[in-house]
């Protein structure tokens, strides 16, 4: 039996003309149902242009079978002093594959990329996430192609990306407590806090013991996990009202990881990002709520009810972490249709005084 890598090749014959094999080549577990014609070039060391197979050829290869065998172990190491950089880069490698796992390396293209570029945005995803999402295709394929399984790297609609404005999707107080109520229990206190503080959900998973004393919240940045104090930024906790007060009564952090939502007391880590959106459609079809809400509203939702009390254009900005002046306004404009008393914090006693 021929054997590629130290590993033995294992064929099958699926009819008279085709072969299905497995095989250990370059590195590489290849499973893939061929023509004999090709299986021979390939054996016999020839270049066969049309069987993707040969050595200098691509190797059809799929990306799901890539990214569990190669790419996480080997080149999807932390880009940022931070442990959950790993993480990251598994849910993203995860969400790709659910719409190109099947297609091998070397027919990944423009059109395929841009197709599920489409596909994320009309699902609601924000612009930043889809961008997070392509970007980590392309290194998918860069080391690939350094690896020589493909011959050319496909250029990925990262640039350019058509504006996904969804500021003016927001949650009312009534939906609001039915999403809270539909809500499973582990991720209850999660949502309430995102719709409390308008954290980003990668900011409030990291959230920590010691983020919140001396009467504040400190909410790490997007970009930088765990930055100094200087470079997060903080919420009264008084100002966001009783019902804030109230959920920080039933928040523990971890007592190994200190980290304030977690699954269970056997995870040190905190919950991933894609479980806590699986539970939280359930959460919003027991709710009755629309499809096209998604988690990352909850902040446009914290945005709306914070301008309907504070009215106050910087104050907002630093509340929220929004660099963009254009989308600050857009909530204060719109808050001013709203009443006072229909915000999220509104303290009756301050109302009536």
């Amino acid at each position: 039996m021929p054997k590629a890598k130290g590993h033995p090749l294992n064929v099958k014959r699926v009819n008279r003309e085709e072969a299905k094999f497995d095989i250990y080549y370059r590195d590489q577990h290849v499973q893939a149902t061929v023509t004999m014609e090709a299986l021979v070039a390939f054996l016999t060391g020839q270049t066969a242009d049309d069987s993707n197979l040969g050595a200098r050829a691509e190797i059809p290869i799929s990306l799901s079978n890539f990214v569990n065998d190669n790419f996480l172990p080997s080149c999807a190491e932390p880009r940022l002093p931070n442990p959950k950089s790993y993480g990251a880069e598994v849910d993203l490698a995860k969400a790709i594959c659910h719409g190109l796992g099947k297609l091998p390396l070397h027919k990944i293209r423009t059109e395929d990329a841009a197709e599920l570029r489409d596909k994320w945005l009309k699902d609601g995803l924000a612009n930043s996430t889809v961008k997070r999402r392509l970007n980590c295709l392309g290194r998918i394929l860069y080391y690939a192609l350094s690896r020589g399984l493909i011959k050319t790297l496909p250029s990925l609609p990262v640039k350019g990306l058509p504006a996904a404005n969804r500021s003016k999707i927001w949650l009312r107080l009534p939906e609001i407590d039915k999403l809270l109520a539909g809500c499973p229990e582990p991720i209850q206190p999660l949502v309430e806090f995102l719709v409390l503080t308008g954290a980003r959900i990668g900011e409030a998973l990291d959230v920590r013991a010691g983020d919140i004393r001396d009467g504040e919240v400190w909410l790490p940045t997007e970009k930088r996990r765990c930055p100094p104090r200087e470079a997060m930024r903080s919420l009264n906790i008084t100002s966001l009202g009783p019902r804030f007060e109230r959920l920080l009564m039933r928040l523990k952090p971890h007592p190994i990881s200190g980290f304030y939502f977690y699954a269970n007391e056997s995870k040190k880590t905190a919950i991933s990002e894609s479980w806590v959106c699986k539970l939280f459609k359930q959460a919003r079809k027991a709710a009755k709520l629309e499809q096209h809400i998604t988690i990352h509203d909850l902040r446009g939702t914290f945005a709306m009810h914070r301008s309907m009390v504070l009215n106050n254009f910087r104050e907002l900005q630093y509340e929220i972490g929004h660099n963009d002046p254009k989308s600050i306004q857009s909530y204060l404009d719109r808050a001013r249709k709203c009443r006072p008393e229909e915000s999220l914090f509104c303290r009756p006693d301050a109302h009536s005084k």
